[in-house]
């Protein structure tokens, strides 16, 4: 567990990850909403409006000035999904005390520019301003239109879109470029006060040494907001089965197509299911993975193919580049790769290699404060989180006959194809 989780105010903990493996202290704010079609755009972009400016930053130069004193402090912000959520990051990454010159409190300092953004806006008249809306919009819509441009990442999420058609888990997790064009000085305005009144915050705090009082000026910045409609983070719903598989083809001008393929998996242990994960990783998650090593390389039917999963709704997305004329056949290999482990037709070297691999990947989340941080961000649903050494303890019980077991509950739900335009359905 992590050193401690402290309970700030209703809707609002802190965790303390202590470690002296890092130079510096690393802090963010994380706000979740449920996932909104309509707001979505809006409550997206606020992580990056409030890190650009403030009332007492009102442009990126004397923002940067300040970091600068700071001995190169650095702000970060982002938005994802998580589960049915929408989880709005801001934070700040800043040296420790002690390596600063004449005891400055460094840490302290950090913590109040944060929270001075993300409390004191550069607003007026109920309005952020259009010169700074406009530039964060502007780079909202780039940020879209590159994914886009990048196929793979294109093709999952319209594999995810057709998916959850019916579930608001579909949701583009910035929104969409039109969504963005129509945000307002106003309406974002409004998505502020109703990130800051409605939305339960975790506070991660990754360092040598826990900045003092933290929890309680965040409590005291809570006050002053009216907060009995705090977001209940608990109920995501999990992936529904269809009936009858979904298939959608999409042309564009490209050359290499993709194949994407969305199974729902019947998993019982919630957001943190072992089995789920060494499943998915020995049907496609490295170059020990059945995929890799049989559809990829021995029968050479796919550019790269890769399974991972998302625990929390309880399904599998499969991704692969291949060659539009080997499409029926790639998709048919990846449903025999995945009834091989229902039929527990692995070895114990693809099994333990798997094992050995998710493990080797877990320790790593300790060598990074971003790592850390995204780790305890994205484990909402439990509360205090486990750490990742030990997810890789519970990894090493997982057995042959739990990951037979739960491959026999997995069913296609979806095939997405991105063909080139003239290439045969197949």
């Amino acid at each position: 567990m992590p050193e401690r989780v402290i309970d700030i105010c209703r809707g609002a903990e802190e965790i303390y990850i202590k470690t002296d493996r890092f130079v510096g202290t690393h802090i963010s704010f994380n706000f979740y909403l449920p996932l909104n079609r309509e707001r979505q755009a809006e409550f997206a972009l606020l992580p990056f409006m409030l890190t650009s400016c403030g009332k007492n930053y009102p442009d990126f130069s004397r923002l940067n000035f300040t970091l600068s004193k700071l001995y190169g402090a650095n702000l970060f912000s982002a938005a994802e999904k998580v589960g049915d959520y929408l989880l709005l990051k801001m934070g700040i990454s800043v040296i420790d005390d002690k390596f600063a010159l004449d005891n400055e409190s460094i840490t302290a300092e950090a913590v109040s520019l944060l929270l001075d953004l993300i409390f004191n806006p550069k607003a007026e008249n109920g309005a952020f301003s259009q010169e700074d809306l406009a530039r964060e919009k502007r780079k909202a819509i780039e940020s879209i239109k590159s994914e886009m441009g990048e196929k793979r990442i294109y093709a999952k999420s319209r594999l995810i879109e057709e998916m959850f058609d019916d579930d608001i888990y579909s949701t583009p997790k910035c929104g969409t470029i039109s969504q963005v064009e129509n945000i307002t000085g106003e309406s974002l305005y409004k998505a502020w006060g109703d990130m800051l009144s409605t939305a339960f915050l975790r506070v991660n705090v990754i360092a040598a040494k826990e900045p003092a009082d933290i929890a309680a000026v965040i409590k005291e910045k809570f006050e002053k907001i009216d907060r009995t409609n705090i977001t209940d983070y608990s109920k995501t719903t999990p992936s529904r089965r269809r009936n009858n598989v979904k298939r959608v083809v999409e042309k564009q001008d490209i050359a290499q197509g993709k194949l994407g393929l969305g199974f729902n998996v019947v998993t019982t242990r919630g957001a943190e299911n072992e089995v789920l994960t060494v499943m998915a990783s020995l049907f496609g998650g490295g170059p020990y993975s059945l995929l890799f090593t049989n559809v990829r390389e021995k029968m050479s039917l796919c550019y790269y193919c890769a399974a991972s999963a998302v625990k929390e709704k309880g399904f599998i997305t499969v991704s692969s580049g291949i060659e539009p004329k080997n499409a029926e056949k790639a998709e048919k290999e990846i449903l025999n790769q995945l009834s091989l482990i229902g039929e527990g037709k692995f070895t114990d070297d693809e099994f333990g290699a798997t094992i050995r691999g998710i493990c080797d990947t877990l320790k790593t989340v300790n060598d990074s404060q971003g790592a850390l941080d995204t780790w305890y961000s994205n484990r909402i649903f439990i509360s205090p989180p486990f750490t990742p050494d030990e997810i890789a303890d519970k990894i090493g019980s997982v057995k042959r006959e739990d990951v037979i077991k739960l491959a026999r509950t997995v069913s296609l739900n979806t095939v997405y194809l991105l063909m080139p335009k003239g290439a045969e359905n197949k």
